[in-house]
């Protein structure tokens, strides 16, 4: 590193933070390396000796080296201080280091024994995988948790939380040392280990140091009062939504019991009784119950409405993080999937649609939802370099053109049939997503609910129409095959073990380069001071001060859709004068099946007098 870093620094924060709210800086440890790696000098500060900036150097000759960095960004954040021009995000490191696809087991305890074994991605598990071992004598999950909650007083002195803190630290650049070699993993799981792209890791952290700790500083406004209410008559608001959308409410042995628990066993046993010939599944034979499944199967009677109770009852029933601001601070948890996507929890936005219309705007601020049309289709198009497809998609509206390509609506006006077509739609939003995937024509018609006959001339006529597309990802399939990994236009690495899917393999280039394209806007909206309230797969939420900060936003994600696309015209929605959200308004997504549901919560609520009843437009 000394061609480039006179210094290196690494740190650790030891901090107090209860739920939702910012940190309370405790204490902080900084090991100050030379370009070399080599010990200079520590630094030590407590509650009281902070400054107005780093004791130390954070300019472009020095690089700032921290495990989950966007936890010491926030602490910045909270002293005033200025971010480090470059961070070496350990975490960020370890993710792409153990980016490995791994073999399918479908015995359930070896499942188990290997992710025992394997860890998660704490600064321990990072650690063990590099064979270090530290922290002796000390109970580090007990201490860690005491001065999260602040109960270390009486039971730690500042000595002992010094010293906790420097043990990280001294752990981190041991790390440090490891990373920048190959490794190889003794476990025996993910081959050899290759030594961190230094440029790409900073550029990366980038995004998950310094954007995320920015926006989940900010949070989400919660209309909290109103929150307050559904919790408080759960019993209510899930009765209700049980009642409306529940397609088993009135059978002998219902899905959903009254204070919303359920089993997936009575799942099966309602899709046998509602005839629904077939229903993905996971590799170990269990129902696959995520939502690209019910949007995939979304044309079978009672499909959707089964997805929106579930996501409903299961938001009533847990409590949402909210600080005494009345904001929800998500955790972003960035690069969490293969795809470098984002893995956030904790969120609003983990919640149905419907449910998202408890958000709400600061009077004097300027609400926006802008959103890339169609994301990944621009995507896909792009890679692959195929005119038809990105024809399609400079179009307006990709579905339209699925629909009339299998001579499904005669209807010469994409607008008219988008508004009066809500179904036949969302079927072709199925028969997208399931192209994507790479579908089989037995499974593409069982999600159609069409012969596969029928099944079989639509994909042909998808082949024959994108031939670009289809040869490009069949080559990309062989070139991973071949060469054991799978990048992205930026570098997002992921590696193949043995017997890889196939569909996996298809889906990885176009979600990762639309994780790339929420990244590369993120960094930019920040480094221009608009920094996002939430980021949301294809989407930013926004809070802005005038419509020149709306103006400039919509600039930098259709540059960055340019940018990320080979010069594709990549479309933002939301930034309409109609689609502001202006006063104090809350967020309302108009989706048919999200205002129902919040319709049903509202009317559910003045049922039980807890609000006065709505006027009647």
């Amino acid at each position: 590193m000394n061609d480039k870093f006179g210094s290196v620094v690494v740190v650790d924060f030891e901090f107090e933070v209860t739920a939702n709210n910012l940190p309370n800086p405790l204490c902080m440890v900084a090991y100050v390396l030379d370009g070399n790696l080599r010990y200079v000098r520590t630094m030590r500060l407590w509650r009281g000796e902070f400054g107005p900036a780093p004791p130390f150097n954070i300019g472009p000759d020095s690089l700032f080296v921290a495990y989950s960095a966007q936890a010491e960004m926030t602490c910045f954040k909270v002293l005033g201080w200025q971010f480090p021009a470059h961070i070496f995000d350990q975490h960020t490191a370890y993710i792409a280091a153990t980016n490995v696809l791994l073999p399918y087991l479908p015995d359930k305890e070896e499942r188990a024994a290997r992710k025992k074994l394997l860890g998660g991605r704490s600064l321990e598990d990072a650690c063990h995988s590099y064979r270090l071992t530290g922290w002796s004598g000390m109970d580090k999950n007990t201490i860690r948790k005491s001065i999260g909650d602040g109960t270390w007083v009486g039971r730690y002195s500042p000595q002992d939380i010094i010293t906790y803190c420097e043990e990280d630290v001294r752990m981190e650049m041991l790390l440090l040392r490891k990373q920048l070699r190959p490794h190889f993993d003794h476990r025996g799981y993910y081959g050899t280990l290759p030594a961190a792209d230094v440029p790409h890791i900073i550029w990366w952290s980038e995004y998950a140091a310094k954007v995320v700790a920015s926006v989940q500083a900010r949070g989400t406004l919660i209309d909290v009062p109103l929150y307050n209410l559904i919790r408080e008559n759960r019993l209510a608001m899930i009765d209700a939504v049980r009642r409306q959308f529940d397609p088993s409410y009135n059978d002998p042995d219902p899905i959903w019991t009254p204070d919303g628990s359920w089993k997936e066993a009575r799942v099966e046993k309602w899709m046998v009784r509602a005839g629904l010939p077939w229903w993905p599944r996971l590799e170990s034979g269990r129902l696959n119950l995520e939502g690209d499944t019910f949007r995939m199967m979304s044309s079978y009677p009672g499909v959707t409405n089964l997805y929106t109770a579930k996501k409903a009852i299961a938001f009533i029933r847990r409590d949402l993080p909210i600080g005494k601001d009345g904001r929800n601070r998500p955790s972003l948890f960035p690069f969490g999937t293969a795809t470098g996507r984002n893995a956030h929890r904790r969120s609003i936005f983990n919640a149905h649609a419907g449910l998202r219309s408890l958000m709400v705007f600061p009077p004097d601020m300027i609400g926006a939802y802008l959103d890339w049309r169609t994301q990944e289709i621009g995507v896909a198009a792009a890679l692959s370099g195929d005119h038809a497809l990105a024809e399609a998609y400079l179009g307006g509206d990709v579905y339209y053109s699925l629909a009339r390509d299998n001579n499904l609506t005669a209807d010469p006006d994409r607008h008219h049939w988008k508004k009066h077509n809500v179904g036949q739609r969302q079927q072709m939003k199925s028969l997208q997503l399931a192209i994507n995937y790479g579908m089989t024509i037995r499974s593409l018609a069982r999600s159609l609910g069409v012969h596969p006959i029928i099944a079989a001339e639509i994909l042909e006529r998808h082949q024959k129409k994108y031939h670009t597309f289809h040869t490009w990802r069949s080559r990309m399939l062989d070139s991973a095959m071949v060469n054991r990994r799978i990048r992205t236009k930026f570098g997002w690495t992921l590696r193949l073990s043995s017997d890889p899917n196939p569909r996996t393999l298809f889906n990885f280039p176009i979600q990762g380069g639309s994780a790339e394209m929420l990244r590369l806007a993120a960094v930019r909206l920040c480094g221009v001071g608009i920094v996002p309230i939430m980021l949301v797969h294809d989407a930013c939420l926004l809070e802005l001060n005038n419509i020149e900060q709306l103006q400039l936003a919509q600039e930098i994600m259709q540059q960055t859709g340019r940018d990320t696309c080979n010069g594709l015209e990549i479309g933002v929605d939301g930034g309409h004068p109609d689609e502001l959200l202006l006063e104090g308004a809350h967020y309302h997504d108009k989706r048919p099946e999200a205002v129902k549901l919040w319709d049903t919560l509202m009317s559910a609520l003045e049922a039980v007098g807890a609000i006065p009843k709505r006027r009647v437009a």
